[in-house]
């Protein structure tokens, strides 16, 4: 008997959306070439992907990219017979409850060369390249003393109001 994989709901990115509609305008210019190609190969990795096919390989971290070390990478390329050109990044993410599926976030389809996917990818999750998953968690601590809550209408912006503090600073 084979055990059931449990369901993966796929999240395609606002970037990866970018990513596919730039590769298709450049395929609907040519049409039977490489790019029509290509578009065509990313979209069946990304049915793979969804279905729950491995990735290439994990990502990990290296200081000249951004920390991608909870990503992974899948090749794809136009041309079966060469390396292939481009890189789709993701992630999973586990269930939040019980029940629910796992989650493949795709973040970016770029170029290899010169690293182009894994910038964008960093760029799209808001990564600096040179500062670990760790260091950039530690960087993300609120600076603001949240104690009390701040409470304005849209109209107060342009006016403070005598009776609330400033935000306090540690």
């Amino acid at each position: 008997m084979s055990e059931r994989q449990p369901p993966i709901r796929l999240l395609p990115t606002t970037g990866l959306k970018q990513d596919l509609q730039a590769l298709h305008d450049a395929a609907v210019m040519h049409p039977h070439g490489s790019e029509d190609r290509l578009l065509r190969v990313a979209l069946n990795q990304m049915g793979r992907i969804k279905q729950g096919a491995p990735s290439t390989h994990p990502l990990e971290y290296m200081p000249s990219y951004p920390d991608l070390a909870d990503c992974e990478t899948t090749y794809v390329g136009a041309d079966p017979n060469t390396k292939p050109s481009h890189r789709i990044v993701w992630r999973e993410r586990a269930p939040q409850r019980p029940g629910e599926p796992v989650t493949r976030e795709i973040i970016a389809l770029g170029e290899r060369a010169n690293g182009q996917a894994y910038y964008m990818a960093g760029q799209r999750l808001g990564r600096p390249v040179g500062f670990t998953l760790a260091e950039l968690a530690a960087q993300r601590e609120p600076i603001a003393s949240p104690s009390r809550p701040r409470q304005r209408s849209i109209g107060s912006f342009d006016t403070p109001s005598m009776s609330e503090p400033d935000l306090q600073f540690e």
